[in-house]
């Protein structure tokens, strides 16, 4: 079933490269409780990096994590943090204790709909727990700060999306402001199949209790990867050294075509040999038919990385400063989610507009 939601084969990274990258590093994971950040912890468990530590704040899952990589490497130091990555002063002393080499943040409110009602939670998780944790890794002596975004930041047109886009502006506004030694970059990702709240066990779970099968529009599409491939791209763009990229560039990978949300929900109801009814449910706050991987703010390059691009703003003013998100902390902690929503918009369409009037 893979295969056929993918329409392609699975791309293979080059395990070597990370290998050697990651050997005898002390890497630290936010967000390691949730889908991708569980399977990356597991994945640099085998690299040889000499210190694993894993953030989160939900307990349950950080234990059950910690608990699978010391199973999968026994001799690995680990370190388990809970920690809230919108508490700056706990998430300054786990940094400062654990001194990590690269940090990738994974962290993050992801639901589209749910950051919809619940616009300054985004903002004070997606950009605020961003700010505090790249600022954090800079100042424990980080070499290396990946950020996990989405393919919802290009053209984004919900609050979660934008909250993204910020996020990676502000890795260039905190490059400008600090100049730190620490290489900063972003990778965007498409629907990562089997993750929490996706597509494949929503539908697996429908057709289990009978129907119906719920579907937003005939004709939703989406990019999909697997599970191996985000983390795939997430440590072999961290580890690569590109030449001529100055800069905290966003990645992404070649996905193939946008795949049919209504094609997979009929695969899946004849594969299961069960008569289920589609009942079509109509777009949520924030949903698009289409994603896309840049817009056209962003110029998009070949990166060293086979089936690899780099997407940088087009204009050298596309940033977002520490004042920026401090702006949008206080109007998060202080209005009303739809003045919260109002103010994200409108603070990333003056960043994108300032880049289009300095390109022109």
């Amino acid at each position: 079933m893979i295969e056929y939601t993918l329409g392609r084969p699975e791309a293979q990274f080059d395990e070597a490269l990370q290998r050697a990258f990651y050997a005898n590093k002390r890497v630290l994971i936010t967000g390691a409780a949730g889908s991708v950040g569980s399977a990356l912890a597991l994945r640099l468990a085998q690299t040889g990096c000499a210190h694993l530590a894993m953030l989160d704040q939900f307990d349950h899952g950080l234990i059950e994590v910690v608990e699978s990589v010391r199973k999968a490497a026994p001799k690995l130091q680990v370190t388990e943090a809970l920690c809230d990555i919108r508490d700056k002063g706990r998430l300054d002393a786990w940094m400062r204790r654990i001194e990590p080499d690269v940090v990738i943040h994974s962290a993050a409110l992801k639901h589209v709909h749910l950051g919809e009602r619940h616009a300054a939670e985004c903002v004070l998780t997606n950009l605020v727990g961003v700010r505090n944790a790249v600022a954090a890794a800079a100042s424990a002596g980080a070499s290396h700060f990946m950020l996990v975004s989405s393919d919802k930041a290009a053209a984004p047109v919900c609050v979660m999306g934008a909250t993204k886009r910020l996020a990676e502006l502000h890795l260039i506004g905190f490059q400008m402001e600090r100049n730190p030694s620490m290489r900063l970059r972003s990778v965007r990702f498409g629907n990562v199949l089997g993750s929490q709240g996706s597509v494949l066990p929503r539908f697996s779970a429908q057709i289990e209790s009978g129907g119906p099968l719920e579907v937003t529009h005939r004709d939703m599409r989406r990019f999909f990867m697997t599970a191996n491939e985000a983390v795939g791209l997430i440590l072999s763009v961290t580890a690569v050294e590109e030449r001529g990229a100055a800069g905290a560039g966003a990645y992404f990978m070649e996905m193939g075509d946008k795949i049919s949300i209504m094609d997979i929900g009929h695969e899946l109801i004849r594969r299961s040999g069960r008569d289920i009814a589609i009942e079509i449910t109509g777009l949520r706050p924030g949903e698009k038919l289409e994603e896309q991987l840049a817009d056209e703010h962003e110029t998009v390059s070949a990166s060293e990385l086979g089936g690899v691009f780099r997407v940088a703003p087009v204009a050298a003013d596309a940033y977002v400063t520490s004042a920026d998100v401090a702006h949008l902390e206080t109007v998060a902690r202080t209005l009303e989610n739809a003045i919260v929503r109002q103010r994200v918009f409108a603070q990333l369409d003056q960043r994108l507009r300032r880049a289009d009037l300095a390109a022109g």
